[in-house]
């Protein structure tokens, strides 16, 4: 008797330790339409999975929308808990603890189609032109190291998009479904022929990254990935991928 009773009583204080431990995590990002918004339903994809991933957990999560740069601040210094949707880079790895794999993603260079340019074997092909990019943003490496290319910087995509079309840049980078999100923001009117050059620039990965300055951040990144495998073993992320078409 005294066994069993000493059996429930460790089963009981296990079980409170969990609850307390599961708490509401302050993620911030930046409006990135399809995958995360404000205005999406449910927050966009990328959001559904975090918070699906967090709550098979235990854990809730509470979302702030604001200027990449400022997000990737406030949880370095550890004023938040996790940045929401990130490449996976070098100098961030040092900054952040990275989760497993959210989602992979193919970036492209876009152009007018007035430019006549469709491919390129090397980035030295598009040398003499200019890129517009986003403050805040990483690159792929090749990309971000190669000095030889003009780059202008503002601070969204979108402003980016309309600098294309104004033929005040030559190209832009982006994820095709990321340019057509923004390509909705942009009246017909205002649209120019676009193409899509090939090769690819680069395929991405997105990781959500914690804060090493909180305490339990290591737990949240364990928690979180084993609640993202198990929705997908479950099937609740194919599902959530299939409701917003990527």
């Amino acid at each position: 008797m005294k066994w069993s009773i000493g059996v429930v009583l460790s089963s009981v204080i296990l079980l409170f330790s969990g609850l307390v431990q599961a708490r509401e995590v302050s993620i911030m990002t930046v409006d990135w339409p399809p995958y995360y918004a404000q205005k999406l339903e449910d927050n966009g994809p990328i959001a559904s999975v975090t918070r699906e991933a967090f709550k098979a957990k235990g854990h809730t999560i509470k979302i702030q929308f604001v200027p990449w740069k400022r997000a990737l601040e406030e949880v370095k210094q550890g004023r938040a808990d996790m940045v929401l949707g990130a490449y996976d880079t070098e100098d961030r790895r040092r900054l952040y603890i990275y989760s497993d794999k959210t989602y992979e993603l193919k970036d492209l260079v876009i152009g007018l189609a007035s430019n006549g340019v469709t491919s390129f074997s090397t980035l030295e092909d598009l040398k003499g032109y200019t890129f517009g990019v986003t403050r805040g943003y990483a690159y792929s490496k090749e990309f971000e190291e190669a000095a030889y290319l003009s780059r202008e910087v503002v601070s969204t995509d979108v402003l980016n998009l309309r600098k294309l079309f104004a033929n005040r840049i030559q190209f832009i980078v982006m994820n095709t479904a990321t340019f057509k999100g923004n390509l909705k923001l942009i009246a017909e009117k205002d649209r120019k022929e676009y193409v899509f050059l090939s090769p690819p620039l680069s395929v991405n990965g997105l990781h959500n990254i914690f804060s090493r300055k909180v305490k339990d951040s290591p737990q949240l990144v364990e928690d979180f990935n084993a609640g993202l495998k198990e929705i997908k073993e479950n099937g609740v992320y194919d599902g959530i991928i299939e409701k917003f078409g990527l």
